[in-house]
C-alpha cells in the first residue's frame, strides 16, 4: 500500500511539473544534466581545493532549482503569448545550459583537467547565437506593442 502511495505522489509530482513546464524535451533533459554536471565538478572542484562546506552544496542545489523556476515562468510566457512552440522556454534552457556548460569548464580547469579548446569555444558559439536570438524575439515583441493599437490607448489612460 505504502509503494503504490509513493508512486502515486511521484506520477503526480512529474505531471505537475511536466504541465508547469510546457512538455519534457532535449532541452530540459539536456539542462538537467548539465545542472547535474556543474553541481558535481563544483563539489570535486571545492574538495580539492579544501574549501567544501555543505552551505555551499545547499545554496548550489537552490540556485539550480531556481533556474528551473525560471524556465517555469518562461514556460507560462509562452502560454500567455500563445507559442505553442515554447520559444520562450527553450532559449531560457539554452542561455542556462550555455551557463551552466561554461561553468563545468570552469569547475574543470580548476580540478586540473586539461580541455579541447573548440569545446569552450562552441559553448560560448551557443550562448552568443542565443543571446543573439533572444535579443531578436524582444525587439520583436517591443515592435508589436508600438504596433498594436489597443497598447497604444492603454498606455495613453496610465
Amino acid at each position: 500500500m505504502k509503494n503504490t502511495v509513493n508512486t502515486g505522489i511521484v506520477t503526480v509530482g512529474t505531471a505537475a511539473i511536466t504541465t508547469l513546464l510546457g512538455a519534457w524535451d532535449n532541452a530540459l533533459e539536456i539542462l538537467l544534466i548539465v545542472m547535474a554536471l556543474d553541481y558535481i565538478t563544483g563539489i570535486i572542484a571545492a574538495f580539492m581545493q579544501k574549501k567544501l562546506k555543505a552551505s555551499t552544496g545547499y545554496e548550489g542545489l537552490i540556485k539550480k532549482g531556481s533556474m528551473f523556476l525560471v524556465v517555469i515562468l518562461a514556460a507560462q510566457v509562452d502560454r500567455l503569448t500563445g507559442n505553442s512552440n515554447t520559444v520562450f522556454r527553450t532559449c531560457t534552457a539554452f542561455f542556462f545550459i550555455a551557463n551552466e556548460s561554461l561553468s563545468v569548464i570552469e569547475n574543470a580547469r580548476e580540478i586540473g583537467i586539461e580541455l579541447p579548446a573548440f569545446l569552450e569555444k562552441y559553448i560560448r558559439r551557443i550562448k552568443k547565437e542565443n543571446n543573439d536570438h533572444t535579443e531578436s524575439l524582444t525587439n520583436n515583441c517591443d515592435n508589436s506593442k508600438e504596433q498594436d493599437p489597443q497598447n497604444s490607448s492603454n498606455d495613453k489612460k496610465q
